[in-house]
């Protein structure tokens, strides 16, 4: 008979999960599906069901309490002894392969699991001992089996408790000092926005917007009230995107709608629905929008982190994927979680569901964000144009030019930014007759062509002085407005300024002038 050797208890603690924070997922949503359980059971009603977290950085311990089903007395030992030989339905519970109860144990001296039953006066506890489990796996001189080496290392005893109490709850005692990260409160937060089946905070104006859509579709979106020391936690989408650091950001972009998509199969099965956000798509999105990316989901976990949709695999470019923020929710019940559930079991399902979500990605919004690049470019051509306009009829008529080699200087650069700009409007034209056939499209356009038209310079009611006038008006310089001085002098000023200019950067040069023209003056 085949044994089974004591490694495979390290492969299903420390070296089974990408980083530590898995742990507070992994006892997440088996908590989830006991309050699942409890609802289905009428124990509990959603309202009053809850996940609490308690982190107690002095002490160094974790505790994760959920007031859902618990685990009957006679079957405790056995439920959380046994390994890998979960009773769940892999195609509806969210945590079913029974090694995530074991993710704690690489990470602290002891690992304590505590349940009571309603209607039974005890609360059953087993502790496993995680030093120990340690000490023997590093021990080269010891073999036992991995059933040997469970037995070892646990322990249970009992309590009494009220006759109705109902609970599960985890404690991590002693968590080590490699693991303090697990210890630290606001890392832990952020984790568990991104990861955690949690509501959307209600500070994020399309939040309605989602939850109508999936109703209106039949789609559940599976959400969860946990708390953080006492603190409720959501998911933190907003509305602004920012630049910058957290000490110093300023917004920059602005998401002005959400638009929706059915993931089907050529069968017409739906397999999953997706959420993103439309804005001007000014750049890609900078890190500190902890939220960026289309994010995958499943029981409103998420899979992996904000790169797995992205390049190579789904998007066309590197970049393409942080143009967004969104969801990608995957409902098809043989879409299944792997263990470590960074993605999913292959099989023929997943296959359907990533040649219909390609096209979308890869080809869809790659479209979407370099359309909008191309009318932003354009808008921003005509409305540079606007202003070089703006500025040099201001400057003439003022008398700021400094010499005609100044003025036919600044005459040749209006000349060739309207070159520009006729070109840039005749794409806008052509942008804005594709985005009449699409609505997506159509609403990224309007939002940045809006934006440039605001921002163009005032019109005043005078002509262009440059190109439809200029052999009527006498030209006035800088240094002409300088009456004290004669013409020989003025035009010496003149000479002056122009190599100013010549020799300096332009602000530099327009600073300096201005402090000689005022000394002067």
């Amino acid at each position: 008979m085949a044994e089974i050797g004591k490694n495979v208890i390290e492969n299903l603690t420390t070296a089974m999960y990408e980083n530590s924070y898995t742990v507070y997922r992994e006892y997440i949503q088996n908590a989830a599906d006991s309050i699942d359980k409890a609802i289905e059971n009428r124990l509990l009603n959603k309202k009053n069901a809850f996940i609490d977290i308690d982190i107690d950085e002095n002490k160094r311990t974790i505790k994760i309490y959920d007031n859902a089903c618990g685990i009957p007395q006679k079957q405790f030992y056995k439920v959380l002894s046994d390994i890998a030989d979960s009773q769940k339905d892999r195609t509806k519970d969210k945590g079913f392969r029974g090694i995530g109860r074991l993710a704690g144990i690489a990470y602290c001296r002891k690992l304590v699991f505590k349940s009571s039953y309603k209607g039974e006066p005890v609360t059953s506890i087993m502790t496993w001992n995680g030093e120990l489990l340690r000490t023997i796996l590093s021990d080269k001189d010891q073999h036992p089996s991995a059933s040997e080496l469970v037995d070892k290392i646990i322990a249970c005893n009992e309590e009494k408790c009220a006759v109705d109490d109902h609970f599960f709850e985890v404690v991590l005692e002693g968590v080590i000092p490699e693991s303090d990260n697990l210890l630290n409160e606001h890392e832990v937060i952020e984790y568990l926005q991104a990861v955690a089946p949690i509501p959307y905070s209600n500070t994020f104006i399309f939040r309605s917007k989602i939850y109508e859509f999936a109703q209106k579709n039949n789609f559940v979106i599976d959400e969860y009230k946990i708390e953080i020391n006492g603190n409720p936690i959501y998911k933190p989408y907003k509305t602004l995107i920012y630049r910058g650091t957290n000490d110093n950001k300023e917004s920059f972009d602005e998401i002005k709608d959400i638009q929706f998509e059915i993931v089907k199969n050529n069968n017409g099965e739906v397999l999953g629905w997706m959420w993103y956000g439309i804005s001007k798509f000014e750049k890609q999105i900078p890190s500190i929008n902890s939220m960026r990316g289309i994010r995958i989901r499943k029981e409103n976990i998420q899979i992996g982190n904000e790169e797995t949709l992205g390049y190579p695999k789904f998007f066309k470019e590197p970049r393409g994927n942080l143009y967004f923020f969104g969801e990608l929710f995957a409902t098809h019940s043989e879409l299944i979680p792997n263990a470590r559930r960074d993605y999913f079991n292959i099989n023929s399902t997943l296959k359907e569901f990533e040649n219909t979500v390609y096209p979308l990605l890869h080809d869809d919004l790659y479209k979407l964000y370099h359309f909008a690049n191309k009318v932003k470019n354009s808008a921003k051509k005509v409305s540079e144009y606007e202003k070089s306009k703006s500025e040099y009829d201001e400057n003439l008529n003022r008398g700021r030019f400094v010499s005609k080699e100044d003025q036919d200087r600044a005459l040749d650069k209006l000349t060739a930014d309207k070159e520009k700009a006729e070109k840039a409007q005749h794409e806008l034209e052509l942008r804005k007759k594709e985005a009449e056939k699409n609505k997506v499209l159509n609403r990224v356009f309007t939002e940045i062509n809006d934006t440039y038209t605001m921002n163009k310079p005032k019109q005043t009611n005078k002509k262009h002085v440059a190109e439809e006038n200029n052999e009527k008006k006498k030209n006035t310089y800088l240094s002409q407005s300088l009456s004290k001085y004669s013409k020989k002098e003025q035009k010496l000023i003149g000479t002056i300024y122009e190599i100013i200019k010549q020799i300096l950067p332009q602000d530099s040069a327009e600073l300096v002038i201005k402090k000689i023209q005022e000394e002067l003056k």
